[in-house]
Parts: C-alpha cells; structure tokens; sequence
C-alpha cells in the first residue's frame, strides 16, 4: 500500500445544497415577491380610492336642468284605458323653435317644443302677463269661457279644467251640455301629451281625468278637433263639434301637437274659417290640432314679443282672457324674432 499518495484538497466554492434546500429557499422567495406585490398594490388602491374621492369631492354641482330641457330619457307608455279615438303623444321635450308657414294666402305661426302648461287668473288679463308671472317662454290665449262679453271679468270656462297654478280640477254647469259631447279634451303630464273624445257623462265627474292619465297636471277642452292623426276634419265633422261661430272668418289660435310629440302653440295671423285652417294645419304637417278661443281673444307671444294679436294693428295686446297655455323651455340658438312691422310681415 503506498501511503505516499497525496490527497488533493476540495475545491474552493459555495457548497452544494441539497434538493430540499432548493425548494425551500425558492417557495421563501416567491412568498417574499407576492408579499411586496400585495402591499404595492395595495397602496396603489388607496391611492385610487382617494384620488376618486377628491374627484367627486371637488367636481362642481352641475345646474339642474329646466324641465323642457331633460328629455325623455325613459319610455312612456300609454294608458290602456283611453277611449277610443284618443291619442297619446310622448313629449320630447326639446328647445322652443318658431315656425311661419303661409298657406292659402294667410300666415300660421308656431312655437314649438319645450313643456306645456296652462294657467288661470282669478280675473281676465293679458297673455303676456301669464307668461311673465309664471316665467314661461310663450303663450297663447286658452279655450273657450262661458262669458263671452268683452266687459265680462269671471274666469268660467266651458268644459272640466286643471290649472297648474290651481290646487284641483274645476267643474262647471257647462260640462254636461250634449253640446260639448265628442269634443277634444286635452290632457297633459310631465311627460306626456292625451287628447280624448269628451264624454259629458263619464267625463264631468270629479276625479275622471285622473283615472285616465293618473299623473295629469293641465286639462281643457278645445272647441273643435281640427286635424285629427294628420288628416284634417271635414265640414260636417267640424259641425259635429257644435260651435257656433266655427265657419265665422277670423283670426284663430290653437293647440297643435307635432309628428314627434312636441306640444306647438299658435295662430292666424289673418282670418280663417275652422276647415281652413283644418286644412292649413294639415298641409303644414301637424299630427293633431285643437281650436281654441279666437277672434278677438287672439294673442300668441312669445317672451316679450306679440306674434299674433287679435286686434288690426299689430302692436296692439288682445283683450284679456280668464286662461293662456304657456310653454316652458330654452329657446333654440336658430330663433331670430321679427318685429311686427318689419318687411317680412307686411307681406301677409
């Protein structure tokens, strides 16, 4: 045995490390790195969290729009409870536009858009005083009173009303005239617009509107349905509406609702006969139109402008009236208004 043989030391280096060793130092190892991450991203949370609250803690409060300026957001469904022949139109609730159309020689003006609403006076006034005391845009003279005297002052209209600026309905001996039987009664809501066929007997009494528009604010009872879904009435059904002075030639008002549900005020400005202006109505493209008082109750305004007056010079207020529909709303940035004398109007 050679015991000269000389052993050779162990390389320097790390020393070798057994599988167990790996394993345990790899699992401490990505414990570490998901501990880092979890606390990363939770500091990255809370700084998301408090960024959002000083967002929402500094963002300005937003001007709450005017109810003409909302729009319908929200279908709106119908009443299944409408009497036949009724109709029932969403209100888009759009800026008010105004529109002058001359058919037949005579001149139609409508304002249209916005929300309708209709107002009464203790006493008769003018229709530019409801439209600045209830801060409408515009308005138009209201339906029919039972006192048709121009040195009259009560406020009775012919038909069931509700005003606005009234606490309930308001009945009168008048409503159950067979006269006023067929008649357009129409309804409005914050969203809506219904015209019935008037019914003396279910419709005179108290609480029957409600039942068929549950959320009504205004009702009235027009004269004569003048255009009727697009088509415009016919003699005899005009003189179906019983209204004595229907075919009288004069200036008129009325109540119109447009293809896409915008409620439109307007009037003559020259005298018409009732299916005249049925049929000027319809060339114009309106879905539904309702007479309302004319003649001298003839007034359309808009802000302090008198579009339409029922006097022959211009200028000059209508008499004063018991009720006026008025419509809330911006005015769209196209309406330019003309003044009564301009160039433009001497032309009718």
């Amino acid at each position: 045995m050679n015991y000269n043989t000389t052993i050779q030391p162990r390389p320097r280096g790390r020393r070798r490390r057994s599988s167990a060793s790996k394993i345990a130092l790899g699992m401490f190892f990505l414990f570490m790195v998901g501990l880092g991450g979890f606390f990363a991203n939770l500091t990255t949370y809370h700084r998301i969290v408090r960024l959002t609250n000083h967002i929402i803690a500094d963002t300005p409060s937003l001007p709450r729009l005017t109810p003409a300026m909302e729009g319908n957001t929200t279908p709106v469904s119908a009443p299944t409870n409408l009497p036949a022949g009724s109709v029932f139109w969403p209100n888009p609730k759009v800026p008010l536009t105004i529109t002058r159309a001359k058919e037949h020689g005579v001149t139609l003006i409508l304002v249209e858009g916005g929300q309708l609403g209709t107002r009464r006076s203790p006493i008769r006034q003018e229709v530019q005083d409801f439209v600045r005391e209830s801060g409408a845009t515009a308005g138009v003279n209201g339906t029919f009173f039972a006192n048709a005297s121009l040195q009259g002052t009560d406020n009775l209209l012919i038909g069931p009303s509700l005003c606005e600026n009234e606490t309930s309905e308001t009945m009168s001996p008048f409503d159950t005239k067979p006269q006023l039987q067929g008649r357009p009664l129409v309804i409005v809501s914050p969203t809506s617009t219904t015209i019935v066929p008037y019914d003396i007997e279910t419709l005179s009494l108290p609480g029957a509107i409600q039942t068929l528009l549950p959320n009504v604010t205004n009702a009235f009872l027009g004269g004569v349905w003048l255009v009727h879904g697009g088509i415009a009435s016919t003699l005899p059904q005009l003189d179906s509406y019983n209204l004595h002075d229907a075919e009288d030639p004069r200036r008129r008002a009325f109540f119109a609702i447009m293809p896409d549900g915008r409620p439109a005020l307007g009037a003559t400005d020259g005298s018409v006969t009732s299916r005249q202006l049925a049929r000027d109505l319809a060339e114009v493209g309106v879905s539904e139109a309702v007479l309302l008082d004319s003649g001298f109750s003839t007034s359309l305004v808009f802000q302090n402008t008198i579009l339409v007056t029922g006097h022959s010079t211009k200028t000059v207020p209508s008499r004063p009236v018991p009720q006026a529909l008025v419509l809330y709303g911006a005015t769209d940035p196209s309406v330019q208004l003309q003044a009564p004398d301009s160039a433009a109007e001497r032309l009718l």
